[in-house]
C-alpha cells in the first residue's frame, strides 16, 4: 500500500506507532486476549488532465485504525489520515501531500454517556464542526440535560495552500454545547465557539440546534448560527418532514445564508472572498419541497422543486423528478431536471440514467448524465458524461475495482478519467469486522 511506503511523514509516523504499540500489547500476557486492532486501508490511483492539458497520475492512501480494549474495555485509540503522491505531473504545485485527520485516546464510562477524547479530535457539537489538537468531553447531567466542551489548538487543512495567513503563532479554539431532551419528543441545544489567532478574536459563533417530534409522522430539525463579531446571523437552515402517509412523504427545506458572516472566519482558501469567486455582500434564500412516493419497498418516485434567491447573482429554480428501483444486489434510476436561472450557465435541462448489479463476487455500475444548455457555453450546447465501474471481491475483506469516465463539457472538449481502487479491512485480536 502507498501509505506503508513513506513512514517518514507525520501521518505515517502516528500510524506506524499505533501498529507497533498494538502488536506489543497483543504479545503481552494478560492483555493480548483483550486488545482488538481493526481498521481499513483504501488505496486509489487516478489519472486525469487539468484545464491546461497537464496529465496527472496521482496515488492516494487513506488509512483508519481503531485499537479497542487497551488494558480496559473503556479505553481505546483511534487514528486516521491520508497521503497523496503524484507519479506524473503535480497537483497544487507539489509532489506529495498528507494530513493526519484525527488521532486520539478515548475514555468512556459505562454509565452517564461520559466520554473524554485526548489528541487530535474531531468535534461536531452545535455550531462547531472542527478539528482540534486538544481535548473533547461530554457527559449527561440530571433532569435530561447534557453538556459537551472542547479546547485546544485549531487544526487547518494539511495542504499548505489551504492554510490561511496568520494561522501560525499563539492560536486557540474552545467551545461548549448545553442540551436538553425528552426522549422521542425534542432535543434542543445551545452552543458557543471562539477561536483566537495571535491573541486576537478570529471567530466568535453562537448557535441553536433543534429536533422536534410533536406528533407521529411530523419531524422538524434545523439550526441557527450567529456571528458574534459581525453581530449578524450567519445561517438559518430548517427541514420539516411529514409522513409517510400510505407511502407518501413530504420534505420541506428553508435556508437563509449571509456570505459575509458565514465565511467571515474561514479556514479554507477556497472560501475566501476572491474577485469573481465569492462576493462578500451576497445573500441567498433557499426554499425547497420534495415529495416522494413508494409504490413498493423497491420502487419509488420523487418530485422536487427548489428556488435560489441571490441578492446579487439573481434567482434560479431547479425542479424535476426521479424514478428509482433498488434492492440489495441491483438497482436502476432515471431522472430529469431543469435549471432555470438568470445566467446562461444556469439555463439547462439535465437527464440522468444509472444502474448497478452484483453477480456473485463481481459488481458493475453504469452512470450516464446529459446536460442540454439553452444557450451554448464556450460553443458547447450539449455536455455529457458516461462512467463504467467494475468491482471484484478478492477476499471477504479485500475488494478491488476500476472506474472509467468520459466527459465533454464547456471546460473540456474531451475529459477521460480512470480510477483504480483497493479496499482492505482487517482485524487482529478478539473482535471481528466482516465485509467491505
Amino acid at each position: 500500500m502507498l501509505l506503508m511506503l513513506k513512514c517518514g511523514r507525520p501521518v505515517l509516523q502516528t500510524a506506524c506507532a499505533v501498529i507497533l504499540l498494538s502488536l506489543m500489547l497483543l504479545c503481552t500476557p494478560g492483555v493480548s486476549q483483550a486488545v482488538d486492532l481493526s481498521g481499513d486501508s483504501r488505496t486509489y490511483l487516478q489519472s486525469r488532465e487539468t484545464a491546461d492539458s497537464t496529465k496527472i497520475i496521482g496515488g492516494y492512501e487513506y488509512l483508519d485504525l481503531d485499537v479497542q480494549n487497551l488494558g480496559n474495555e473503556t479505553i481505546s485509540f483511534h487514528t486516521g489520515g491520508w497521503l497523496r503522491y503524484d507519479f506524473k505531473g503535480e497537483e497544487f504545485n507539489e509532489k506529495t501531500n498528507d494530513d493526519l485527520q484525527y488521532a486520539y485516546l478515548s475514555f468512556k464510562s459505562k454509565t452517564d454517556n461520559t466520554m473524554v477524547n485526548l489528541g487530535r479530535v474531531m468535534v461536531f457539537e452545535g455550531v462547531a464542526h472542527e478539528r482540534v489538537d486538544g481535548i473533547y468531553a461530554r457527559t449527561d447531567l440530571r433532569y435530561n440535560f447534557g453538556i459537551s466542551a472542547f479546547g485546544g489548538n485549531p487544526v487547518e487543512l494539511g495542504n499548505p495552500l489551504d492554510t490561511p495567513a496568520g494561522s501560525s503563532g499563539n492560536n486557540s479554539i474552545y467551545g461548549a454545547r448545553l442540551a436538553h431532551q425528552v426522549a422521542g419528543l425534542y432535543t434542543i441545544g445551545a452552543s458557543y465557539l471562539k477561536e483566537e489567532r495571535n491573541g486576537a478574536d478570529y471567530r466568535k459563533e453562537e448557535g441553536i440546534d433543534l429536533w422536534l417530534h410533536p406528533v407521529n409522522k411530523v419531524d422538524l430539525s434545523g439550526r441557527s448560527n450567529y456571528n458574534a463579531i459581525t453581530k449578524e446571523w450567519m445561517e438559518n437552515t430548517y427541514n420539516l418532514v411529514l409522513g409517510p402517509f400510505a407511502g407518501l412523504r413530504f420534505t420541506t427545506e428553508a435556508s437563509w445564508i449571509n456570505y459575509k458572516d458565514y465565511f467571515f472566519g474561514t479556514t479554507m482558501s477556497a472560501f475566501t472572498f476572491q474577485p469573481g469567486v465569492l462576493d462578500p455582500n451576497e445573500k441567498v434564500r433557499i426554499l425547497g419541497e420534495n415529495v416522494a412516493y413508494n409504490f413498493t419497498d423497491k420502487v419509488s418516485i420523487t418530485a422536487d422543486y427548489k428556488t435560489y434567491a441571490y441578492s446579487i447573482a439573481g434567482d434560479s429554480k431547479y425542479y424535476g423528478a426521479n424514478l428509482k428501483y433498488s434492492e440489495t444486489s441491483q438497482g436502476a434510476g432515471l431522472s430529469a431536471h431543469k435549471m432555470d436561472g438568470d445566467t446562461d450557465r444556469l439555463k439547462y435541462w439535465e437527464y440522468r440514467a444509472y444502474g448497478f448489479k452484483k453477480i456473485d463476487k463481481f459488481d458493475v455500475s453504469v452512470d450516464v448524465l446529459d446536460v442540454k444548455y439553452t444557450v451554448a457555453i464556450n460553443g458547447v450546447s450539449n455536455a455529457y458524461s458516461a462512467s463504467l465501474g467494475l468491482g471484484y471481491d478478492v477476499l471477504e475483506n479485500l475488494k478491488i475495482g476500476a472506474d472509467v469516465e468520459y466527459a465533454k463539457n464547456p471546460d473540456f472538449d474531451k475529459d477521460i478519467r480512470t480510477f483504480l481502487k483497493a479496499i482492505y479491512r482487517f482485524d487482529v485480536g478478539t473482535g471481528a469486522r466482516k465485509g467491505v
